[in-house]
């Protein structure tokens, strides 16, 4: 009896050295294999990834509003980022494609406005992915030279950390394709990147994917991958995207999670209003 009683009192000391320890450091990167929430409060050091820090008067030619202090505009994509984290949280989301039904509809600058604006939500870390191959952007509107980019590390084997630059905006990175392909939608089917999109989307757990897709009745690409992300964004243009072209691809879209979608270059937005 006695030697049950000493067995006991060392378990509850031994309990009680396990609450009294400290709790293990947070940080983005994998603890024996697991990924460890990020301390929200600390600033991130990209310690692999390439910083090249964008310019204030690149994003402000470049019509990237999201990025530039005190810009009124920006208000709208911050009502989009709500809109989105809300529908996203809602089903345990993490990956976003954005398209549009045909080219020079806006769908690249908004996929970097929204990026953007989602990084600066403390909850997140974003990462841009441009998979629009044939006429990839991402990179301009940064005014990036990327060097090695995602075609490099598709086609080439070259090291994904290779690929990756912060454009010195706070808890966002973006991976540009930079290079034109021609066989664009065999890449985006490849097994590379198919094992590309589930790395990207489990790795971190408060990173949130944004793929900046070419247009839906352009070519296949979008169709091709659109089976590997959460959610997608349609945008249209006002008074440019035809109804019929708008009803074809939401037909097309059809099996796909579609939150929405954006109407860009509206002139109905109240320069006057309350703000």
């Amino acid at each position: 009896m006695e030697k049950i009683q000493k067995a006991l009192e060392k378990a509850r000391q031994q309990r009680g050295e396990v609450l009294a320890a400290p709790p293990p450091s947070r940080s983005r990167e994998r603890t024996a294999g697991r990924p460890v929430p990020r301390d929200l409060n600390a600033p991130i050091a990209y310690s692999e990834t390439r910083v090249e820090k964008t310019k204030p008067h690149v994003l402000r030619e470049k019509r990237v509003i999201a990025g530039v202090p005190q810009e009124q505009l920006a208000d709208a994509f911050r009502i989009l980022r709500t809109q989105v984290l809300q529908r996203m949280s809602a089903q345990s989301h993490s990956t976003l494609a954005i398209t549009s039904p045909n080219p020079e509809e806006g769908k690249s600058l908004t996929s970097v406005n929204l990026a953007i604006s989602l990084a600066m939500d403390v909850n997140h870390t974003v990462l841009l992915v441009d998979l629009d191959l044939r006429r990839p952007s991402i990179h301009e509107f940064f005014g990036i030279e990327p060097g090695v980019s995602l075609i490099d590390y598709l086609t080439g084997g070259a090291p994904l950390a290779d690929c990756l630059i912060n454009p010195g905006i706070e808890r966002l990175v973006v991976l540009p394709a930079a290079k034109r392909v021609g066989n664009s939608s065999e890449l985006l089917s490849s097994p590379e990147m198919v094992s590309l999109a589930k790395e990207l989307k489990t790795r971190y757990p408060d990173r949130l994917v944004i793929y900046d897709l070419p247009p839906l009745l352009a070519t296949d690409d979008s169709l091709v991958f659109l089976q590997y992300v959460d959610a997608c964004l349609l945008v249209v243009e006002e008074s440019g995207t035809s109804s019929e072209d708008i009803a074809k691809s939401i037909d097309l879209l059809k099996g796909c999670n579609l939150l929405g979608t954006v109407l860009n270059k509206s002139q109905h937005y109240d320069k006057n209003n309350y703000y």
